[in-house]
């Protein structure tokens, strides 16, 4: 069987807010646009102050978010269970975004290692305030006193 999907990433952004910021939902659009990602499916979660949840799944989203543009061919793929989790870990007055992310740019990448008969022996996602650190502390041990 060919895979029809490259490697998925879950993101989830927490807010100290009731709402997601517009400049964050633009900033999923723009990378959207670039075609080395693909949204596959998206919720909001809240966590009110009184520590009850609220999921919007993408099609509940209404004016809640400005991405209900966007079609998500994965869309559900994000399981509630998953989503609670999520919202049980964060604190009262937060919402979180959730994405389920594609890297299309490896789809031909994943064809071809499947192909091959390749084995992933090794997947570590870093995070990128650890590596702008690590990079800050190499900057700062090359420079010369």
């Amino acid at each position: 069987m060919e895979p029809s999907f490259g490697p998925v990433e879950l993101v989830a952004l927490a807010f100290d807010t009731p709402r997601i910021p517009p400049s964050v939902a633009q900033a999923v659009l723009d990378v959207g646009a670039t075609g080395a990602v693909t949204l596959l499916d998206l919720a909001v979660v809240r966590r009110d102050q009184d520590g009850n949840i609220d999921i919007l799944e993408a099609q509940d989203l209404g004016d809640e978010i400005d991405l209900v543009a966007v079609e998500l061919p994965a869309s559900g793929l994000t399981g509630d269970e998953d989503l609670r989790e999520i919202a049980e870990a964060v604190e009262p007055g937060t919402s979180v975004l959730v994405l389920a992310i594609e890297h299309t740019w490896s789809r031909e990448l994943v064809t071809a290692a499947v192909a091959a008969e390749a084995d992933v022996i090794l997947h570590e996602r870093v995070p990128a305030v650890t590596v702008n650190e690590i990079a800050a502390l190499a900057d700062t041990a090359a420079s010369p006193l």
